[in-house]
């Protein structure tokens, strides 16, 4: 797992693959989002991503919702089926974008050929067995370790789901740290400002109950799941970055064959030793509706990374927190005291200035520097000589 701007296309190694499999979409950085409705064309990518942003905030508070649904006491705890469920879906995705591609090139589309091509998600070269199961498994883990802490974080005896989504966005600046340290990427003080504010944020989450507390757990759940998110979009970025469209929807699908092939065992042994339970009939209905919206989540925030990028995808849980606490307020009546809110604004905040690009801030740094170097025009006192001087003291 900022802004909108010129639209690169790059070929791949993939001879025969249609635009739709060879473009690597990706946007330029030096653009701001601030400067996107100068044109018919800008005002078109604004209006596409504040609906990108507005979709990935609904499907995100309607499964965070649906999800805790799941938790009925003395009946059905099992968070780790609900994730094995719905992240077996991702399976579909690259015989759905093979079907597409079919569709759309009337069936001269070499499908073998393609399969090989976007086996290469960790780079085109240099093919390796060993090296391709051992990220492939490392990713895997941090999949399900992020999804398994995030779904056992909405059991209604820790956190609200509005709490739960602000530690969420945590990721974001751990992220940014890991990838200075790993990736070696530019430094930006105002980041570590950033870091700092969602760190106070995660206190006050903390301190907010009483530490100790069942809520401390909620926390402590929540913020592992956005550690090991932070992992997990920081070892993409190393091993992966720039992908295709088919390539994206490969990964999905492997992701979604290891989980429904590993997960499995570790299901039937909590079951056995009954820390998790299924005593009554399985919630079909509610599963269904969070693996439906989960992949529509999936698909808005990883393809349409290719045509925005991180600033849209960070706004999309900008939103979803206030609409969490909407639904959180009207459906289950739940109130905020004052350190927790406080705690919501903090991690928002930290969240926001992340997600300001690198172009936007040294516009502002080389206008305030200018603005403080810059000396007034103040005319030079006038200066007397001696005979003057004398004239004034014989008066």
């Amino acid at each position: 797992m900022a802004g909108s701007g010129a639209i690169e296309v790059e070929r791949t190694d993939i001879t025969r693959e249609s635009s739709f499999a060879n473009t690597d979409v990706t946007p330029d950085p030096k653009n701001c989002v601030c400067c996107l409705c100068r044109n018919g064309k800008s005002q078109q990518k604004f209006a596409m991503a504040c609906a990108i942003v507005l979709c990935m905030a609904i499907t995100w508070v309607a499964s965070a919702q649906l999800c805790r649904e799941t938790y009925i006491p003395g009946q059905f705890l099992s968070p780790l089926l609900c994730l094995y469920f719905w992240s077996s879906w991702l399976i579909f995705f690259y015989p759905m974008y093979v079907g597409i591609e079919l569709l759309v090139s009337k069936g001269d589309f070499p499908v073998g050929q393609t399969f090989r091509e976007n086996l290469h998600i960790y780079g085109p070269y240099d093919f390796h067995v060993g090296r391709f199961v051992y990220k492939t498994i490392t990713l895997c883990f941090l999949w399900g370790l992020t999804g398994y802490t995030y779904v056992r974080s909405l059991d209604p005896g820790f956190l609200e789901t509005t709490d739960i989504s602000a530690l969420l966005t945590t990721n974001h600046t751990f992220v940014y740290m890991l990838s200075w340290i790993v990736l070696f990427e530019k430094f930006v003080p105002l980041r570590i400002f950033a870091l700092i504010l969602s760190i106070s944020g995660v206190v006050l989450f903390a301190y907010a109950d009483g530490f100790g507390s069942h809520s401390t757990w909620g926390v402590v759940l929540a913020i592992c799941s956005s550690s090991a998110l932070a992992v997990f979009k920081v070892l993409y970025k190393k091993w992966i970055g720039r992908v295709s469209f088919g390539q994206i929807s490969m990964f999905l699908s492997i992701m979604g064959l290891g989980n429904l092939l590993t997960l499995w065992p570790v299901i039937i042994i909590l079951q056995y030793t009954e820390l998790e339970y299924v005593k009554s009939s399985v919630p079909w209905n509610v599963l269904f509706g969070v693996a439906a919206l989960m992949i529509v989540f999936q698909f808005l925030s990883n393809y349409t990374e290719c045509l925005t990028n991180d600033l849209v995808t960070g706004l999309g849980m900008v939103v979803a927190i206030p609409m969490c606490g909407v639904s959180d307020y009207i459906w289950r009546s739940r109130t905020f005291n004052g350190m927790k809110f406080s705690g919501v604004v903090l991690s928002t905040l930290g969240l926001l200035l992340v997600l300001v690009p690198d172009s936007c801030i040294g516009e502002v740094c080389t206008s305030c520097m200018k603005h403080i170097h810059t000396k007034p025009n103040i005319p030079p006192p006038e200066r007397r000589g001696r005979r003057a001087r004398r004239d004034i003291i014989r008066a």
